[in-house]
């Protein structure tokens, strides 16, 4: 498989499983797996986790891993919103000052 089609077939894995964690009443930001990571921590969700980690065998702790996937994935979103935000203001006050 080629690198835009595993990172293509990736991100809709990745979304499925976000979406799928929404309609469960999760939160929309993080995947199923992080999900039963997150509550395994709290005591939680064990079946769920040992299921996930069973699909994931190749992984040593699928749903840990992903905990920290999911973290970074949004950390990385929220600095390209930044990003394109602040070059947003800044064009926009430089147009405002060239018109005044």
């Amino acid at each position: 498989m080629s690198g835009k089609l595993r990172t293509y077939s990736n991100n809709i894995f990745i979304a499925l499983s976000r979406l799928l964690n929404a309609i469960l009443g999760g939160n929309p930001s993080l995947t199923l797996s992080a999900r039963a990571g997150l509550n395994y921590r709290k005591g939680q969700w064990s079946q769920q986790r040992r299921l996930i980690n069973t699909m994931f065998w190749l992984q040593q702790d699928h749903c840990e891993f992903a905990i920290r996937l999911d973290t970074d994935r949004n950390q990385q979103a929220l600095r390209d919103v930044y990003r394109e935000n602040r070059a947003f203001v800044t064009s926009t006050t430089s147009q405002r000052h060239q018109n005044d």
